[in-house]
């Protein structure tokens, strides 16, 4: 019993190692790395985001947000303006540019989503998805009980 639930983690871990590499390829010639399609992707969901926010959303530090927004804002995706509240802030404002990345982004994980899911009938998926968030929840309770 062991052994399977080893293949199935390794499997899971090799299926998530897969996927990531079907985002490289797609995004490869949009001088967009792929965290930084995750990251604007974020910030189209959460506008009013801090730096502070936005590492928490997408578990990575503060200087790894910083550093991918600093490249961002230098080609064009988003800018920096003052919060008219208080000038101690700056909003991040995702630009035009940025926002065609996000809709290509979308396109792009649509497209990736279709495809590793091919061939799954609904009940497939439902069933699927009912073990995958049952498999979430037990993680998360274990990782809880770590305290």
């Amino acid at each position: 019993m062991n052994d399977e639930r080893s293949r199935i983690i390794c499997l899971m871990q090799t299926i998530n190692r897969n996927m990531k590499r079907c985002v490289e390829k797609k995004v490869a010639g949009t001088g967009v790395f792929r965290s930084q399609h995750k990251l604007l992707m974020t910030l189209g969901n959460h506008q009013d985001c801090s730096q502070t926010e936005l590492a928490e959303k997408l578990e990575i530090s503060p200087a790894a947000v910083a550093v991918s927004l600093k490249k961002m804002e230098k080609s064009g995706y988003i800018s920096r303006q003052c919060d008219s509240r208080d000038n101690r802030v700056n909003q991040i404002v995702i630009t035009e540019k940025g926002q065609d990345m996000i809709h290509r982004s979308v396109e792009y994980f649509q497209e990736i989503d279709e495809n590793m899911l091919k061939g799954f009938s609904e009940q497939e998926l439902q069933e699927l998805n009912g073990l995958l968030v049952r498999m979430l929840q037990n993680g998360e309770a274990y990782y809880k009980s770590l305290d």
